[in-house]
């Protein structure tokens, strides 16, 4: 199991990717505080927002490490 989360959140290289950690972080957060609004809160369920949402935050994780893939991920943006 270690292997594999390893495997996730690194590049090719065997180095820790960053956008990779952020994205996994950000979709472990958003569902664990989604089940938090109906468990503790007691919140109804809407899942067109909840699915509508959680596909966005992938999409953009998504997005965002294939642009660092394009254009490198040792480049910096240059003002």
């Amino acid at each position: 199991m270690r292997r594999f989360l390893h495997e996730i959140v690194s590049d090719a290289a065997g180095r820790s990717d960053g956008m990779a950690l952020l994205s996994v972080l950000g979709v472990l957060s958003y569902i664990c505080l989604g089940v938090f609004a109906v468990v503790v809160r007691g919140q109804l369920f809407a899942p067109e927002a909840y699915g509508m949402g959680l596909g966005s935050a992938i999409a953009a994780g998504a997005f965002g490490m294939g642009l660092k893939a394009r254009f490198g991920g040792n480049s910096r943006c240059q003002p």
